[in-house]
């Protein structure tokens, strides 16, 4: 386990961030951070979002999972994100964004300017999933649900053999439902799936993920070390 941290304890509006993790043939490495990264308020629109780019790249039979705590954009911030992750034939993957609307505790959801998360997953060069969620206040609709409530949101991408025997996605919709969240599922191919998960409640939606997590052992040994932070 490796506990990502950044020296400033947040993004800064003009912050650029590049980060590059590589996971050799055979091995095995899980990345998490020990708080969440938090947006700061931008004091001048005129001064550039905050920008992180995240590449990783594993080897032939490597593992890599990727588990931070939240993101949580601050009123008035505005920030981009970029994330690539290249796979080598064998090598597998348990990657996660989990996303807050902001410092709900102080009345700030929904409150951020501008905010931009990009991610493409290559199997030996060959484009998997593709994907970007970029929201603003005339979209802030993409973070609520029906009753215009603020959510919490995750986003994840898992790379497994025989994923498709161990995941089921009806029983995994229905469990969610029961834990408080609304969740989907779908296959990508064979080995890869991609997972959405969005809850009013940030304590239901970290439980689904770690249900998700823990049903996933079967086909990711990899998955059993414990996610606790000392």
């Amino acid at each position: 386990m490796v506990q990502w941290i950044n020296p400033t304890a947040g993004i800064f509006a003009g912050d650029v961030l590049t980060s590059e993790v590589s996971v050799g043939a055979g091995a095995s490495l899980m990345v998490t951070t020990p708080s969440a990264t938090r947006i700061h308020t931008r004091a001048d629109r005129s001064n550039a979002p905050g920008r992180q780019t995240q590449r990783f790249e594993v080897a032939n039979h490597g593992f890599l999972e990727v588990l931070p705590e939240w993101l949580i954009p601050q009123a008035g911030s505005a920030f981009e994100q970029v994330t690539t992750i290249h796979l080598e034939e064998g090598a597998c993957l348990f990657y996660a964004e989990l996303m807050a609307p902001g410092r709900v505790a102080r009345g700030e959801a929904l409150a951020f300017e501008h905010l931009d998360l990009r991610i493409k997953l290559l199997r030996q060069g060959r484009l998997l999933v593709q994907e970007r969620l970029s929201v603003a206040q005339g979209t802030l609709w993409k973070l609520q649900n029906a009753g215009g409530h603020a959510l919490f949101a995750a986003s994840l991408l898992v790379v497994a053999p025989e994923i498709r025997s161990v995941h089921q996605p009806e029983s995994f919709s229905r469990l969610a439902a029961e834990m408080g969240c609304a969740a989907g599922s779908s296959f990508v191919d064979e080995r890869t799936l991609c997972v959405r998960v969005t809850s009013a409640s940030a304590m239901h939606l970290r439980r689904v993920c770690h249900a998700l997590r823990a049903s996933l052992v079967p086909c990711l040994p990899g998955l059993k070390v414990s996610t606790r932070k000392i």
